[in-house]
This record gives C-alpha cells, sequence and structure tokens, in this order.
C-alpha cells in the first residue's frame, strides 16, 4: 500500500475511533451514547405518535446532511420532517433580517409547542444556529445537538433536551460522524 492508502486508511480508522469516542447529554446531565441514541428513537417515535414535526437546521456540509437525513425521516420512518435550507427561503431571510435570523424567522412561524429541533453544526459556534435552537427551547420545543469541535462550544453548553459532542477539529470526521450516528437511529426506527 502507498502512502496515499495508509493515510487514507488511518483517516478511517480515526473516523472509527471517534464514533466511540462521541458524548452525548440529555436534559444536561451526561448519559452513554447507547442510550443518548435510544432517547433519540423515543424522541422520534412521540413525535410520530402525536403528530408533530421534526425540524433541521445546519450550514454548509451540514445542510446537506440535514436535508438527507430529513428525506430519510419522511421516507423510512413516516415522520413529518422539514429544513429551512431552500435558496429563496435563505436568500429572502438573509436579505430582510439578516444571516443570523436565516433559521430563526422561519422556526418561528412554522413550529409548535412539542416540535423538536435537531440543530446540526461542527463548530456549535453558529450564530444562526445557536440562536434558532434558543428561540425553539424558548417556544417548549425539543432540541436535539450535534456538534464538534470544543466542548465547550455554545451549541453543545446550551441546556438541550439531547446533546451529542464528537471530540474532533476535523470538519470531514465531524460530518460523518454526526451522519453516522443519524443514520443509526433512521434505521433502528424503520426497523422497529
Amino acid at each position: 500500500m502507498n502512502d496515499l492508502g495508509k493515510e487514507a486508511l488511518s483517516w478511517l480508522r480515526t473516523l472509527a475511533k471517534l464514533l466511540e469516542e462521541s458524548t452525548c447529554r440529555h436534559e444536561g446531565r451526561p448519559v452513554s451514547l447507547d442510550r443518548g441514541l435510544e432517547i433519540l428513537l423515543e424522541t422520534w417515535s412521540r413525535q410520530l405518535d402525536q403528530d408533530r414535526s421534526v425540524f433541521w437546521i445546519g450550514n454548509g456540509g451540514s445542510s446537506a446532511l440535514v436535508s438527507h437525513v430529513s428525506q430519510d425521516l419522511i421516507n423510512k420512518c413516516g415522520i413529518r420532517s422539514l429544513t429551512f435550507n431552500d435558496p429563496a427561503l435563505i436568500t429572502c431571510m438573509s436579505n430582510d433580517y439578516g444571516y443570523e435570523q436565516v433559521f430563526k424567522r422561519p422556526l418561528l412561524a412554522l413550529a409548535r409547542e412539542r416540535d423538536v429541533l435537531m440543530a446540526v453544526s461542527s463548530s456549535g459556534m453558529s450564530k444562526n444556529i445557536v440562536d434558532a435552537a434558543l428561540a425553539a427551547l424558548e417556544m417548549g420545543m425539543g432540541v436535539v445537538t450535534f456538534s464538534a469541535f470544543s466542548p465547550d462550544n455554545r451549541l453543545h453548553q446550551l441546556e438541550s433536551t439531547l446533546s451529542f459532542h464528537t471530540p474532533t477539529d476535523v470538519y470531514g470526521h465531524a460530518e460523518l460522524t454526526h451522519e453516522a450516528l443519524i443514520h443509526a437511529v433512521v434505521d433502528m426506527f424503520s426497523r422497529g
């Protein structure tokens, strides 16, 4: 194997290790990762049983991730699931209210108490993501977060319903770990 192949294999091994090293908090208290995934499954089950919605937000690569898993939640799980990454909506909100409001404004217009916000941010420091999560908490929504980089990031430190953290500062590792954790629950839900 050449050096490039060895480096790629090392990158993949690190990804696998980071999945196992990811941590979770439920209502501010540490819980095991497997318990966190069970709580997420229970949360989505409640959304389906109570005819509630799941909203997804993310920037850049996380925006692509939330589009993917949102449609999986609809297709595989039958749960009402929505994202706010339509280009016309994003440019309207950005132009009229500033990029910091790009998720919060539509959330305030569309979400209801007991809906769930899934907020994904590698850095956990994106103001538009944090502001939307804070608004969701104020509205009485459940808030589930996925972040990486510093465990002291703003998103991970919120008193959210459920918070997952991956200890990496590499975007690719953060994004793929978040996606793998979410897909694990989608697959468990669709088989259940």
